[in-house]
């Protein structure tokens, strides 16, 4: 394959996912207005769980509600099966990410999450799987297939996910009344900081 077929095949791809994101900003419904508004009034814990890479877009999500004000926490899901599900209390709210919907350890933690007191938000393509069915909120995230990897890999749905997440940050921030001039104290290491001051 010589450069020019390079650039255009992932030129394409860049575009594929460009137009998922495009099209989940369209998707979004009033379930997610419940999500900003259920997250910006939890006085107590967020937690944030995913297995493979919706674990790791879930442990993204979780810095930046984190960076944004808010005491969020990822935990891995076969991880709290082993103890750590314990911490969820009455006031909690625990976040789940699951293609599927259907990853055992996690149905098993949201279930535990619910019989603690918890709220369980899920965001899932399947709107009718078993997640979904342990949920108080369910938000589909479903892009279309040509935003994957040859139609399969998790590109355009990594992108997608992290494009919710970062809107339910900053709507949730917004909400809350955090300043981010205390991102001075609290994110003091590279640029943000910087950022700050000259916003201020």
């Amino acid at each position: 394959m010589d450069n020019i077929k390079i650039l255009q095949q992932a030129q394409a791809m860049i575009r594929a996912e460009g137009e998922v994101l495009v099209q989940i900003a369209d998707q979004l419904a009033d379930s997610f207005a419940q999500t900003v508004k259920l997250v910006s009034e939890c006085n107590s814990r967020i937690l944030v769980t995913g297995a493979g890479t919706s674990g790791t877009i879930a442990r993204r999500l979780a810095h930046l509600l984190a960076t944004c004000g808010m005491p969020a926490f990822f935990v891995h899901p076969a991880d709290a099966l082993h103890g750590p599900a314990a911490v969820v209390s009455a006031g909690d709210v625990l976040i789940a990410l699951s293609k599927a919907g259907k990853s055992a350890e996690i149905n098993h933690f949201a279930q535990v999450a619910r019989q603690r007191g918890g709220k369980v938000i899920s965001w899932t393509w399947e709107p009718e799987s078993e997640l979904a069915q342990l949920s108080d909120i369910v938000v589909v995230i479903r892009p279309d297939e040509k935003g994957e990897g040859d139609g399969v890999l998790p590109f355009g749905s990594s992108l997608a996910n992290g494009a919710v997440g970062d809107a339910l940050c900053l709507l949730a921030m917004r909400l809350r009344g955090f300043d981010l001039a205390e991102l001075t104290q609290t994110h003091p290491a590279g640029a943000t900081a910087e950022l700050v001051k000259r916003v201020k």
